[in-house]
């Protein structure tokens, strides 16, 4: 009798782990590149970051966010920028018109996008921002803090609804004519906290500037936050190093994972703050040993070029350029 009862439970087990399986949705990633994050929050730790194109499977739906797993990993993502299969995107709309929320979705298409986007829609903005002089920070697609503030900025300044939201009303200010100049960028090129942001020309004489051995702060742009690094050598630019782990803690929060990406960055040294960009990628050689950080990575400043190519990086250059409208 246990026999049949247990063979009978194998069998139910069997039948139940198809359902199961259909009830996840499986979507396709949209924009260039999509974060994953944490928490339904845009200032949430990023958990990964998914690439145009890539499948990953929907747990669950929070407001604009779907609750998704990639690559063994498990967080959230703006539902706008993921395409549900043709066969669950037919049960979930009418799951939606139900409910009369039907008409609630909306695409990137139509140029409007929020915290939390990324991709062409949200660059467009910001470039737009920049221009206007309300973006000091990088043009980078990802619709964070910066890109926010720089949005209620210019709601602000034209008479608009500040909720740091690209809506209709926004886009087509944004794009007119008569969009009011904020300048907001140029402002901050003036001196602040005491020091005045310097540019630093790296082959006339900048690479004297901060010596090898020099321990010196980095002011991340986008996020204010500040960690402490050591130089350790370099001749095209600054191979450094985080000064400890704590200080790794934080350059791998502002990334959220390591990558090659660049930012802008001031970086403060012997009583002068110098503008800057870094990627946060560990390689390479390692001098320090307790620090979590396995290897060095790269500051470049104005005219710098990168030890392999032997070229001046372009991307490196306007984040440098940005910095430049930054204070410390």
């Amino acid at each position: 009798m246990k026999k049949w009862r247990t063979f009978l439970m194998l069998t139910l087990l069997l039948c139940l782990i198809p359902l199961f399986s259909a009830l996840a949705q499986t979507g396709t990633v949209t924009a260039s590149s999509l974060n994953m994050r944490k928490s339904t929050s845009t200032e949430s730790k990023v958990v990964a970051v998914m690439r145009k194109g890539k499948k990953v499977t929907i747990l669950g739906t929070s407001g604009s966010w779907y609750k998704v797993k990639y690559n063994g990993k498990t967080g959230y993502a703006a539902k706008k920028y993921i395409k549900v299969s043709s066969s669950d995107a037919s049960s979930d709309s009418k799951a939606k018109s139900s409910k009369g929320t039907q008409s609630s979705s909306r695409t990137s298409s139509d140029g409007t996008c929020g915290p939390g986007d990324s991709g062409a829609a949200v660059r467009k903005v910001q470039k737009r921002l920049k221009a206007l002089g309300y973006l000091s920070g990088s043009i980078d697609g990802d619709y964070g803090s910066g890109t926010k503030a720089a949005v209620k900025a210019f709601q602000k300044k034209n008479g608009l609804k500040v909720t740091g939201k690209v809506n209709k009303a926004t886009l087509n200010k944004l794009n007119s004519s008569s969009a009011k100049k904020g300048y907001a960028a140029d402002s901050q090129s003036s001196s602040g906290g005491g020091y005045k942001t310097e540019r630093l020309n790296w082959f006339k004489g900048g690479s004297n500037k901060i010596p090898k051995g020099a321990v010196f702060k980095i002011k991340d742009i986008k996020t204010g936050k500040v960690f402490t690094v050591r130089r350790w050598s370099g001749a095209n630019h600054i191979d450094a190093e985080p000064l400890t782990k704590s200080d790794t803690a934080i350059l791998k929060s502002i990334y959220g994972h390591w990558s090659w990406r660049r930012r802008s960055v001031l970086v403060k040294y012997n009583g002068h703050v110098y503008a800057a960009s870094i990627n946060g990628m560990p390689h390479g050689t390692s001098t320090i040993g307790n620090n979590n950080f396995d290897g060095h990575f790269c500051v470049h400043f104005y005219g710098s070029k990168t030890h392999c190519s032997q070229k001046v990086d372009a991307m490196h250059q306007k984040c440098v350029a940005a910095a430049m409208h930054c204070t410390w």
